[in-house]
């Protein structure tokens, strides 16, 4: 079998001229590159870097049920240098119905390492007989 082939010219003549890719990105683009790297590179330096709007969970390190009237639990808070950090202690039943409910405020201090969990022993006033007692959430105020 023969093969045909169709000179450059002719061909180029009767389908139109084909163009070549371009292999590299033109000034305009690589502007418009440079553009949007630099502003995704503002936008994560800014979410890293904002001050927190919410205090690190808090740790529930111990807790101990007296009585039926009694839970104590302790706690580690992340204090802050500029905000009182307010947290929510409660104690459980088996059901984990709350029985037992307190807030406690860990005032702002300067010389703090907001690395460095602050412990704190709490006393909860029970309604009924405790399974469990646990730190629940904190916030700045």
């Amino acid at each position: 079998m023969t093969e045909v082939t169709v000179e450059k010219p002719l061909h180029d003549d009767r389908y139109g001229r084909v163009r070549e890719p371009k292999r590299h990105l033109g000034k305009t683009a690589k502007i418009i590159a440079v553009v949007i790297v630099s502003a995704l590179i503002i936008a994560i330096a800014f979410v890293a870097f904002r001050p927190q709007t919410n205090p690190t969970t808090p740790k529930t390190l111990d807790y101990s049920v007296v009585d039926s009237s009694l839970t104590q639990v302790t706690v580690a808070i992340f204090p802050d240098q500029d905000r009182d950090v307010h947290c929510i202690v409660q104690a459980t039943n088996e059901n984990e119905a709350i029985v037992g409910f307190t807030e406690i405020t860990l005032p702002a201090d300067p010389a703090a390492d907001p690395n460095s969990p602050r412990q704190m022993d709490v006393d909860l006033a029970t309604t009924q007989f405790a399974s469990s007692g646990h730190a629940d959430a904190c916030w700045f105020e």
